[in-house]
């Protein structure tokens, strides 16, 4: 009898001790709400969102991406405040920045993402802005994210996308499928997976040969661990994010099968990226602006292309202004950034604002240089320095001691029953005997 019931003992110790450990088990990715949670542990006094280590104001653009990011996960930006102020009354202070038509559009993108009025903004009347930079043909701009991203801010504002701002990213498609930052430059996922999301908001059907390339494209690049990668080597958060987006805008499920590798998948790179306190790396062990790759992997992982449309967005007034010539039509869900600008000072000045505005190298001064042209940041390393590239602070800690907390939490809970079904079982033995 005695061997008996310590065997029934041993059992029970056995399931009590696998329980706790498995509820203390770190997780691959804490999800979306802790990279939220992230964004607002980085607000600053003024009301916009600043990379850690960067001073104490908000910076611009990694505001308009935080911005896209809380509405993409269902969060109002106007009531995410600090000092009573919110992320959209600091944008309003920075219109005497904005010069490119990448920044008109971006700012566009991120106040209709929070229902505010693209028409009147900081005292500046975005959509005309934008529109101020149109050729003749109806492409905005000069280069690819800049059409991208104005089709994607039409889509935002309400107003008809230019059959010739389509046609013009149709030609700048590159025999392999893919886009590159400018007509005829080498492909890359990111202005790609831009591209995708422009031609869908513009309402090119799913099943259109220029989408159907771009995805075989992708297909073709993608890296076993699911991932994509803007500069040869390891995949990044920001440019998988960006192709998890343009497969959602095209139809496609980026966490099925038709998208892994080896049970691998864009959605799962992305989700095993995430650190303990809610960031997501850019790459496997490096940090880099990871308030903006953080955003990125947030619209990711919820699911929502570029625009991102509010809800609660007023339907916009009747089209005025400069007439459309022609219309694509509206389509879904999208967009993008990348610099290689029609603004010609823009180009002069090598700042480029781009997905992978956080991607910019961090070893070597010439290196950052180069992946600041290619990717962009409308803040970049002239405002920046070597400050550009930001390593992690600390991290894990404390997701250990949460897993700790929820053990001992798992063992207090389980502990009562386990002595009651200890006993119960025990005295069953011993009647049996």
């Amino acid at each position: 009898m005695e061997a008996r019931w310590k065997a029934v003992a041993s059992a029970l110790l056995t399931l009590l001790l696998a329980t706790a450990l498995l509820t203390a088990s770190p997780r691959t990715y804490a999800g979306t709400p802790e990279g939220i949670s992230f964004l607002l542990a980085n607000q600053a006094a003024d009301g916009g969102f600043r990379e850690p280590g960067r001073g104490e104001s908000g910076q611009d653009a990694t505001t308009a991406w935080c911005v896209m990011a809380l509405a993409a996960a269902g969060r109002d930006p106007m009531e995410v405040r600090k000092n009573g102020r919110s992320p959209l009354d600091f944008l309003a202070t920075q219109s005497g920045n904005w010069r490119s038509v990448t920044d008109y559009e971006r700012t566009l993108l991120a106040v209709s993402a929070a229902g505010g009025d693209p028409r009147s903004f900081g005292g500046v009347d975005l959509l005309e802005r934008v529109r101020h930079f149109e050729g003749a043909g109806g492409n905005i701009g000069d280069a690819v994210n800049s059409n991208a991203f104005g089709m994607l801010a039409y889509k935002a504002a309400g107003a008809v996308i230019p059959a010739g701002a389509v046609q013009w990213h149709r030609g700048a498609q590159n025999p392999d499928g893919g886009w590159g930052n400018s007509k005829g430059s080498a492909s890359n996922p990111d202005m790609t997976a831009a591209s995708v999301m422009a031609l869908r908001a513009a309402g090119v059907d799913a099943g259109d040969p220029a989408i159907a390339s771009a995805l075989s494209y992708l297909h073709s690049i993608q890296n076993p661990d699911g991932g994509f990668s803007f500069q040869p080597g390891a995949s990044d958060t920001a440019a998988t994010s960006w192709c998890v987006q343009a497969i959602i805008a095209a139809g496609q499920d980026p966490g099925g099968g038709e998208w892994s590798r080896g049970g691998n998948t864009p959605l799962s790179f992305v989700r095993s990226m995430q650190a303990a306190d809610g960031r997501f790396a850019w790459m496997q062990g490096r940090e880099m602006n990871p308030v903006w790759t953080t955003s990125y992997a947030v619209c990711a992982l919820a699911g929502k292309p570029f625009p991102v449309i509010s809800p609660q967005r007023p339907s916009p007034p009747a089209d005025g202004g400069k007439e459309d010539t022609g219309g694509a039509g509206g389509g879904q869900k999208e967009t993008g950034e990348k610099n290689g600008e029609a603004a010609k000072e823009e180009n002069d000045r090598g700042q480029e604002d781009g997905p992978a505005a956080g991607e910019a190298v961090q070893e070597g001064e010439a290196e950052r240089e180069e992946a600041a042209r290619a990717l962009g940041e409308a803040e970049s390393l002239e405002e920046k320095g070597e400050a550009y590239a930001v390593e992690a602070e600390g991290g894990g800690g404390g997701g250990m001691v949460a897993a700790l907390l929820i053990a001992a939490a798992a063992v207090v809970i389980l502990l009562p029953f386990s002595w009651w079904l200890y006993r119960r079982l025990r005295s069953r033995v011993e009647k049996a005997a």
